[in-house]
């Protein structure tokens, strides 16, 4: 069978349908495509990634940046050194001179005799109470123990050769004898045995100004006698009453004065009176009061907190400002008990009005998210008088037929019925 061209086609200017889809079947595509950018080359779909290359540290205004890993090297580095710097604190100076070699040195030359030395201060304010270690040091020739001497460091005071009865506030403490040190040969310096020529006293502390804390101040007086058990219990003249001046949390001031006292038979008995000033360094009151603020802070930052939830919508953010309120409560006592000396909770204007504080807080939040709570379930679930019954679903032939716009034509049943109704009636009246 002949297949009749048109001109159109024979001049190529139109194809038959099956000429054109050989034609598109037998010659290769030119266009590019996807992934690509040469025409007939297909990339396959799931190439490899490259790896990630590490970052390339540019140059910025001729100033090449640190890398990531040097500075956190430098970060290590300079930690521990911190760390090795301030250990040396706790490393001892075998050298150093005693705080007292000064005063027994111009004992022995110029005023030489008894002298108590209070090597240390242990202040107790739970109690109140002051616990102070005696040294009882003989200066001058005359009244140093033989080998005894270079005691606090001072070579011209040592032990008493004499045997000493000590008082303190009319109490006997130290009944006087002659000491004697065991030596371990001929030829070594005599041994420090120190209950030999030690004693503590206690004493009680005024507490007039203990409510000041950190300023708190305390105020002690006593007074000393010693009598030389030799000469018929005759009172010796004591040079010096001196204590340490600094502690680990107390500064020392004391104060020394020259007394007597008269016994029954009218005699006056020589002593000294020793007034010491307590009260804390400069360092522990700035680290208490920073304690102090830093709790005031975290107190009125609950205020604040109650302020913003009363401002914001929901419940969620209110729980997440209660936890935080919750922990203020319990890290107020801990930052209390973190101060020198740990002062106790009955303070009118710092742990009682805090911890009131943020209890009023939690006790203001937890009913502000329990009112919200209520309301959110009063919207979600509205009265029962209020509620209307939904209409129906429309099925899915009339929902497309609104959807649509298409309505039904049934003027062919309206004339169909029309031409039953006629043939049924006569054609014609009747003559």
């Amino acid at each position: 069978m002949s297949t009749r061209h048109s001109f159109l086609s024979t001049t190529g200017l139109i194809r038959p349908p099956s000429v054109a889809s050989v034609a598109e079947s037998t010659i290769p595509s030119r266009h590019a495509h996807s992934g690509g950018t040469k025409p007939g080359r297909r990339t396959p779909k799931a190439a490899t990634k490259p790896a990630k290359q590490p970052p390339v540290l540019r140059a910025k205004a001729g100033v090449i940046p640190l890398g990531p890993a040097f500075v956190v090297g430098i970060a290590v580095f300079l930690s521990l050194l911190f760390i090795a710097a301030i250990s040396c604190a706790f490393i001892s100076d075998e050298d150093e001179r005693s705080p007292f070699a000064d005063l027994l040195d111009d004992t022995a030359a110029n005023t030489p005799g008894i002298v108590l030395i209070g090597d240390d201060v242990d202040v107790d304010i739970d109690e109140p109470a002051v616990t102070i270690r005696w040294s009882i040091i003989a200066c001058g020739q005359a009244f140093v123990l033989p080998g005894s001497g270079g005691t606090h460091g001072s070579a011209g005071c040592g032990l008493p050769n004499i045997p000493l009865n000590i008082f303190v506030d009319g109490t006997p403490e130290q009944v006087g004898c002659i000491p004697v040190i065991p030596l371990q040969s001929t030829d070594d310096p005599m041994r420090s045995i120190q209950n030999l020529f030690q004693f503590d006293d206690d004493h009680v502390l005024d507490v007039h100004r203990a409510r000041f804390y950190p300023f708190d101040t305390y105020i002690l007086t006593t007074s000393v006698r010693v009598e030389d058990r030799s000469a018929n219990d005759q009172s010796l003249p004591i040079q010096h009453l001196s204590t340490i001046s600094l502690t680990s949390s107390f500064v020392i001031s004391s104060t020394e004065m020259a007394t007597y006292t008269q016994d029954a038979n009218g005699v006056q008995q020589l002593s000294g009176d020793l007034t010491l000033r307590i009260s804390r360094p400069a360092e522990a009151r700035m680290y208490a009061l920073l304690l102090f603020g830093a709790s005031w802070m975290l107190a009125h930052a609950t205020v604040g907190l109650v302020a913003y939830s009363w401002r914001s919508e929901g419940s969620d953010k209110i729980r997440k400002q209660l936890v935080f309120i919750l922990a203020v409560i319990l890290v107020i006592p801990q930052l209390r008990s973190a101060m020198p000396d740990a002062p106790g909770f009955d303070d009118a204007i710092g742990f009682f009005p805090q911890m009131l504080v943020a209890s009023a807080a939690t006790i203001m939040l937890i009913a502000m998210m329990v009112k919200r709570e209520i309301q959110a379930i009063e919207e979600i679930t509205p009265p029962d008088e209020e509620r209307k019954e939904a209409p129906a679903p429309l099925s899915t032939g009339l929902l497309k037929m609104r959807r649509g716009g298409a309505s039904v034509d049934i003027s062919h049943v309206r004339n169909l019925s029309r031409s039953f109704t006629a043939f049924g009636r006569p054609t014609g009246c009747p003559q």
